[in-house]
């Protein structure tokens, strides 16, 4: 057994000693082919069953599997000063294939809507530091769209943002001497969230960083005031100089950006149980100086 793959087991909670022994082998078998299917990376057809064998086991589930791993990022945790935890969803994409007279077995265009929703640790230098939670689980068949709006959070698929924080809060409790940054993009910008934050102590407390997507509107004030126009309102701070990746319809190129910041309290959204409260929080907000002629500025 490889010394990483004992030090992330060393705290696992298999309740089976062969349970372990399997997933140390599967562990080792996958590092030599990150990219392979399990069939491709285990040695043999023997291995390859025992290894789906484990995975389909009712008495193995995701905590037993992550509970070794995630106490030794917990452990890596502990040793830094700042800790970015980044949850996002993705897709598992199981292609299903069907033959077709004449052409073999090809692919069709229906899929499983599998999705996967980790929450990852960083350093501020871009170290992954180790998986601390997930969630998985799969759309319904029939669309839902239409009861959105009279579902609570608990049922939504939104509601994983507010978990993921949770998990962060946790994470916090148990390394307090890190500072724990929550982070998220613009999926993430629910006012439950922000909710769930403002009725916490401070010192448990996880920050977090969460990417603007809704145009709130803000109080007080007499004359309605919203997110966007009141940050391009404010006096810039300062700049800040970052390359800018390059993209399919522009070449990369280095972004001078004027940011803004100032706390600005959201109106309480209605829901389905009644009116959110109103929370206050920091906004930054940072625009391109000076762009190209023809081009769209940069916004954060």
């Amino acid at each position: 057994m490889s010394d990483w793959i004992e030090v992330e087991l060393a705290e696992c909670q298999m309740h089976d000693a062969r349970h372990m022994k399997r997933l140390a082998r599967l562990l080792s078998r996958l590092s030599e082919r990150p990219v392979g299917s399990i069939p491709t990376a285990c040695h043999g057809w023997a291995e390859t069953v025992a290894a789906y064998r484990f995975l389909n086991n009712p008495d193995i589930g995701v905590q037993e599997i992550l509970s070794g791993h995630t106490h030794a990022t917990l452990e890596r945790i502990r040793t830094q000063e700042v800790v970015l935890l980044v949850q996002d969803t993705t897709f598992l994409n199981y292609g299903t294939t069907q033959p077709k007279a004449g052409m073999g077995t090809v692919k069709i265009n229906t899929r499983e809507e599998y999705l996967l929703h980790p929450t990852v640790a960083f350093t501020p230098e871009r170290v992954n530091l180790g998986v601390v939670g997930m969630k998985v689980w799969q759309r319904p068949e029939q669309p839902v769209a239409q009861q959105r709006k009279s579902n609570p959070i608990e049922v939504k698929e939104s509601y994983r943002w507010l978990e993921g924080y949770r998990c962060a809060c946790e994470v916090k409790q148990a390394c307090p001497a890190t500072l724990v940054v929550n982070m998220a993009d613009r999926e993430g910008d629910i006012q439950e969230w922000f909710v769930e934050a403002m009725r916490r102590e401070p010192d448990p407390r996880a920050e977090y960083i969460i990417r603007a997507k809704c145009h709130r509107r803000l109080v007080p004030g007499a004359a309605p005031r919203y997110l966007w126009a009141e940050m391009q309102q404010t006096p810039a701070l300062g700049t800040l100089t970052i390359e800018l990746a390059r993209q399919p319809e522009r070449p990369p190129r280095p972004v001078t950006l004027s940011v803004t910041a100032k706390p600005v309290t959201f109106r309480g959204a209605r829901r389905p149980g009644g009116q959110l409260p109103p929370v206050t929080v920091s906004a930054v907000y940072a625009q391109e100086s000076c762009p190209p002629q023809g081009e769209e500025p940069v916004e954060w």
